[in-house]
């Protein structure tokens, strides 16, 4: 059944907001596509990045929309309107409030940084449940209510708040008690995950992505930090806010200032808060998960040191929710993995298969470094670069050439780039390796796949890079199907026939 609410009941719930005319027409949508609006809508003009919503509002107000604006703009006479002081921000706090704010009847986390928050959100999502509490996650890979789950097609890691507000909303509804949230800087920056209410964060690490976006390596941390600042400052559920930030990293230093009721550190290289002692690493990892508490033992059946700081701070969220430390320790061990994410593809073949979501030079250079003390051959990868341009393409070459012994430089959504030219861009930074001898460039992705597996020899590990989970490929064409696990069995399946 869809809530109804007044528009004046609406503006009660956004500071600032001021009801122009209309107060007493009742709205049932909060939405910001004005294509979509009409009677019962509320229009809530954002500006954005190329289009300011503003000049769509005299639009949806003639097909009978409710507007949320920022600015006085014309509208056709008659038309219900609010005054709000910022769209943006509005937009978050009117769909909450439509729904009754649902993140307030959850106990709710986010995860941020720029690499191992899906894994770090899945894990603390697993942590939570198997110790019995009814959760939720929303991530880049997937949307989990309960037992329930399915793959997160939107495109965006963390979506535009009305929708992310009625999956909170869903949630409530089948009575979970927690979520867990991926969140991204854009996200942050673009105020999608206002009126989540956060009651605990971790960040991972924060590198130099997105630099196209964010005009600085500061700029960057300081969108992270957003997240910080959305726990201290939200209403409190009876817990302590806390923040798990990652003692070894570069940003801690930044992100340790932002005021909040309580702060856990994590870290492999010295003391902490949160710590994994006697830490073994091969195609699992064990170790003992150390804290203030006690500490208790961890097989993590996954591969990577990388993989230790994502269980550390799942830890720390789920000890910020009031789970003992024996049973934290419990989920970690029963964690099975995300989909993309260092995922191995084994059909009894006899070198190891790997695909992960490593799509930046950063993500490419760390999978490869742990990749490699697991491998008693050669380290073979394929790898494209997107048509972002904060992905550093040569950069991306470099990582290649400097972790593998042969690498295949291959397509990964060039949208409407020539994947040719992308191809000779991160070509370029493989100094001193030679093309023929120690990479090839195969473009066709498909084909590039099946030559490394063609090649690889018993004890060969080859990890194939960037597309994950992901089931698109972005061309000029649009979006085609892509499955990057399934054509890696495919090539497996070919070769061993």
């Amino acid at each position: 059944m869809l809530a109804l609410m007044k528009l004046a009941e609406l503006a009660a719930g956004v500071a600032g907001a001021v009801v122009e005319a209309g107060g007493e027409v009742e709205v049932a949508r909060v939405l910001q596509d004005s294509r979509q609006a009409g009677p019962g809508d509320l229009f809530v003009a954002v500006p954005g990045l190329t289009v300011d919503g503003h000049s769509f509002a005299a639009e949806a107000a003639a097909r009978g929309a409710a507007v949320a604006l920022q600015r006085r703009v014309t509208l056709p006479p008659g038309s219900s309107q609010l005054l709000v002081p910022s769209t943006r921000a509005a937009l978050a706090e009117l769909a909450a409030t439509l729904l009754g704010r649902p993140a307030r009847k959850l106990r709710v986390a986010g995860v941020t940084g720029t690499d191992g928050k899906t894994t770090t959100t899945h894990m603390a999502a697993h942590v939570l449940a198997a110790a019995g509490r009814p959760t939720g996650s929303m991530s880049t890979v997937a949307f989990q209510e309960g037992a329930a789950s399915g793959y997160n097609l939107s495109g965006q890691t963390t979506i535009e708040a009305p929708d992310l507000q009625a999956w909170l909303a869903r949630m409530v509804d089948r009575g979970l008690e927690q979520v867990v949230l991926e969140v991204t800087s854009h996200a942050l920056m673009q105020e999608r995950v206002g009126a989540c209410d956060f009651d605990a964060v971790a960040v991972t690490y924060v590198g130099r992505d997105h630099l196209d976006y964010h005009a600085s390596w500061e700029e960057y941390v300081e969108a992270k930090a957003r997240l910080i600042d959305l726990c201290a400052n939200g209403p409190g559920k009876g817990l302590p806010k806390t923040a798990v930030l990652n003692l070894d990293d570069a940003s801690y230093a930044v992100l340790s200032g932002r005021p909040i009721e309580r702060r856990w550190s994590y870290s492999l290289k010295r003391e902490a808060d949160i710590t994994a002692q006697g830490l073994r690493c091969a195609q699992t990892c064990s170790f003992r998960l150390v804290t203030s508490d006690g500490d208790a033992p961890v097989e993590l059946h996954l591969p990577a040191r990388f993989n230790v700081y994502n269980a550390l701070a799942a830890a720390g969220l789920a000890l910020a929710f009031g789970v003992p430390l024996d049973e934290v320790a419990e989920g970690l061990s029963s964690f099975a993995g995300v989909p993309g994410r260092l995922e191995k593809v084994d059909l009894g073949q006899p070198f190891a298969v790997f695909v992960d979501f490593a799509h930046s030079a950063g993500a490419l250079a760390s999978a490869l470094a742990e990749l490699r003390p697991l491998t008693a051959g050669r380290l073979l990868v394929v790898f494209g670069s997107t048509s972002r341009s904060d992905h550093d393409r040569p950069g991306m070459g470099r990582a290649a050439a400097e972790g593998a012994d042969f690498f295949i430089i291959t397509t990964d959504d060039p949208v409407g780039e020539d994947p040719a030219e992308i191809a000779r861009d991160v070509a370029a930074g493989a100094e001193g390796r030679a093309a023929g001898r120690d990479f090839d460039i195969i473009l066709d992705r498909r084909a590039a796949i099946q030559r490394a597996v063609e090649m690889a020899q018993p004890g060969d590990t080859i990890l194939l890079a960037g597309k994950g989970h992901e089931r698109s490929m972005l061309t000029a064409g649009g979006s085609e199907p892509w499955d990057e696990r399934a054509e890696a069995e495919a090539a497996i399946r070919e070769r061993t026939a």
